[in-house]
């Protein structure tokens, strides 16, 4: 079972920054998991809320912000909120990025930015799926995983819509019924969000692919062990 870091190492650093990147690189994920919106001017950053008062020192919404309005505010520890170029130069082809596209109309963006990145391993996962259908429009072979907190027909009928070879799901809905349904329809299932190494057993033992988690080097650690 591979083990994503949840907008980094954010169990113990700053989420969304390129230093909780860095420390969950340094840990030996497997992939990160963060979180994408576009600024005002165009440019993909990576935060987690629209909103950036619960992350950062200041206040608004990031698509009215320029980036460099977005870059001056303080993002924990001294960190600023990174342009998504920024990660996949960190990066590079280290690990596997889960990159959640959060903010509208930052799918273009997106692509053209991770085209220019090759070497760079990634899919696209998204709660809004009309997103992911855009993307699918953009670019018939991107890698794309629709998230939910649910395993259900409209889960399988987009599934197989967007040809997704996974799905990103809420570790409360995988049963052993929801994990056996994801396997019939040849579907990898990566879930989120596990801290406790006894959930993270069982998920691993109910056939999960990957999960996310916000401390991956303990989870990392005793799954190991």
């Amino acid at each position: 079972m591979l083990v994503y870091a949840h907008r980094g190492l954010s169990g113990r650093f700053a989420e969304n920054t390129l230093l909780a990147f860095r420390e969950a690189l340094a840990v030996g994920v497997d992939g990160i998991e963060l979180d994408v919106h576009a600024t005002a001017d165009g440019v993909p950053v990576v935060i987690h809320d629209r909103d950036v008062s619960r992350t950062t020192s200041g206040s608004g919404k990031v698509d009215e912000m320029s980036l460099a309005t977005l870059q001056s505010l303080d993002a924990g520890s001294g960190e600023r909120v990174p342009a998504l170029s920024e990660v996949l130069q960190l990066v590079g082809d280290a690990v596997h990025l889960d990159i959640e596209i959060k903010g509208l109309d930052a799918e273009r963006a997106t692509l053209d930015l991770l085209a220019a990145f090759p070497d760079a391993r990634w899919a696209i996962s998204s709660f809004n799926w009309d997103i992911l259908c855009r993307i699918r429009l953009l670019d018939a072979n991107a890698e794309l995983w629709p998230l939910t907190e649910h395993v259900d027909d409209a889960l399988m009928f987009t599934s197989a819509e967007l040809a997704s070879p996974a799905v990103s799901l809420w570790a409360g809905d995988y049963t052993e019924t929801h994990a056996a349904a994801l396997r019939d329809a040849g579907l990898r299932a990566v879930i989120w969000t596990v801290n406790d190494t006894a959930q993270a057993a069982q998920m691993r033992d109910r056939g999960a692919w990957a999960l996310c988690t916000d401390v991956p080097d303990h989870i990392l650690r005793v799954l190991r062990d």
